[in-house]
């Protein structure tokens, strides 16, 4: 049986977005006459574009697009000539329908400078955008997401920022709470668990996921 296929059959010129585990695809004829540069594409063409892009997009501002996007800030990395700017990494926060809040990073987010003009390299900023899909080319063709329209734009400390430990112990947080064996006695606002038994899982699960981060950048700095 071809479950991919049997989803596609059920789902074809629907106004459905399937999530699976590789990724998702948007079905909505309404969404994609929306995508930037897929203007002349079919609608079969756009489905296919979809699986190809499956671990190739940008999935945090993909979070943000399909659910609610609170806020974004950046640290300036490259302002081009021909009007384009480029951030080290861009955090944002967003919110899911329940309320319950989400946060992340994307590296390297290129956008228009429209906006920004009057920041230099190194500025670090906060601001909102809006979440688009577009045509990515180089590679072959993905449908990826970026920001474009920033409004409220602020400078702002680079203390600010969120660093990659904050965001690390955040996602800990967060799966500790949703795997709790107390989760269903728990307000999500007061843990009632021992907290030193806490505290210590809390560093077990981070220094293994730093001690595998770091082996992944040894070997890609190998290969």
């Amino acid at each position: 049986m071809d479950y991919n296929k049997e989803i596609e059959d059920a789902n074809y010129g629907k106004e459905v977005c399937s999530i699976g585990e590789d990724g998702f695809i948007d079905y909505s004829p309404k969404s994609f006459k929306k995508v930037v540069g897929a203007e002349r594409m079919t609608y079969d063409e756009y489905l296919d574009v979809q699986i190809r892009s499956f671990g190739k997009i940008k999935s945090g501002f993909a979070n943000c697009f399909y659910n609610t996007a609170m806020g974004f800030k950046g640290r300036i990395e490259r302002i081009t000539k021909n009007n384009r700017i480029c951030f080290k990494a861009i955090y944002f926060e967003g919110m899911y329908p329940d309320g319950e809040m989400f946060e992340g990073k994307e590296d390297h987010v290129w956008m228009a400078v429209n906006g920004f003009e009057n920041l230099c390299i190194g500025d670090c900023v906060s601001f909102w955008a809006e979440v688009y899909r577009y045509v990515k080319t180089g590679n072959g063709k993905i449908i990826d997401f970026g920001l474009r329209n920033p409004e409220g734009i602020k400078k702002i400390e680079s203390y600010e920022l969120p660093t990659d430990d904050d965001l690390i112990s955040q996602a800990i947080s967060i799966m500790l709470c949703d795997t709790c064996f107390y989760n269903a006695q728990c307000n999500r606002e007061f843990c009632i668990r021992n907290p030193k038994d806490m505290r210590q899982l809390k560093k077990d699960i981070k220094r293994v996921l730093t001690t595998n981060h770091d082996t992944e950048e040894k070997y890609h700095e190998k290969n």
